[in-house]
């Protein structure tokens, strides 16, 4: 099981998600920022409960992929089950502009991603999950894998603020934080960066 988590700061996640641009160089932008790593612990991890999101099984509650949800297709996602995997984590909402936009850089990033790293994409900071449906559906964006983050767990396990967000976390539980100013060439680089390590 991995036993790291990144230490997201605050200042980090002030991203530019449905505003302006992130300037070069800024952890939104398509070269991302390098997260610190640390053990997670229960004050590290912000997170509540709720019926979407729990700890599994016998699995360590403090591992920020200790959760199992709902998908927005309607099957159980087990966060466990990308753990110690090299994954992008792509954090939306069905209501934002920019997120909507978006949506082109992902689908024209999916084909091109390297062999074993998948983007996982976490509809969140609404609770109506028939709106989460229908941008998936008006959008395209069914080719992967959506996490229906009903009660805002999966933001807070891993310390997200903002939608728009993609979280590149390699199998050791490094981790960079990328912005909407991402290209689909940045995320499919920065995958690869990840396959390699």
């Amino acid at each position: 099981m991995n036993t790291r988590l990144f230490a997201v700061p605050a200042a980090a996640l002030l991203l530019a998600a449905c505003a302006a641009p992130a300037a070069e160089g800024d952890a939104a932008s398509g070269g991302g920022e390098p997260l610190a790593s640390a053990s997670p612990t229960s004050d590290a991890v912000a997170g509540g409960g709720g019926e979407t999101s729990a700890p599994t099984g016998e699995a360590d509650a403090d591992n920020v992929f200790a959760f199992t949800a709902q998908t927005v297709d309607g099957q159980e996602f087990d966060g466990l089950s990308i753990d110690d995997r090299d994954v992008v984590l792509w954090f939306w909402a069905p209501w934002c502009p920019t997120c909507q936009m978006q949506t082109r850089t992902i689908n024209a990033a999916l084909p091109d991603m390297p062999e074993g790293v998948d983007i996982v994409g976490i509809a969140g900071l609404s609770d109506d999950l028939e709106y989460m449906q229908e941008f998936v559906s008006i959008y395209e964006v069914d080719g992967m894998t959506h996490v229906a983050d009903l009660d805002g767990d999966v933001y807070r396990r891993f310390e997200i603020t903002q939608q728009s967000t993609l979280l590149f976390i390699d199998d050791s539980g490094d981790a960079w934080l990328g912005g909407p100013s991402m290209t689909a060439d940045d995320i499919v680089a920065r995958a690869e960066e990840l396959a390699a390590s």
